[in-house]
């Protein structure tokens, strides 16, 4: 597996490095399973104790899973869901 997550056609959508933040809220997923993709559309709100942000999709394919569901939290580094290519 790349550091980008990247394994056999799959890309695994990481919640970032927020710097001093450990964790996060799903608010919203942007697109439902299924949806087409372009690198950098809106994927997934968040939010944190400080700000909420969208997280843009790292690569261009299929949103195929979602993991985090809306309302859950998750930590840094975490998988949010899957990209097939």
């Amino acid at each position: 597996m790349g550091k980008d997550g990247a394994m056999g056609g799959k890309t695994e959508v990481r919640l970032p490095d927020l710097g001093d933040i450990e964790s996060a809220v799903v608010v919203e997923w942007l697109r439902p399973v299924g949806s087409r993709l372009h690198e950098g559309d809106d994927l997934v709100e968040v939010e944190t104790e400080k700000t909420t942000f969208v997280v843009p999709s790292p690569v261009a394919g299929v949103l195929s899973v979602v993991r985090v569901r809306n309302g859950e939290h998750v930590r840094v580094g975490e998988v949010l869901g899957s990209i097939d290519a």
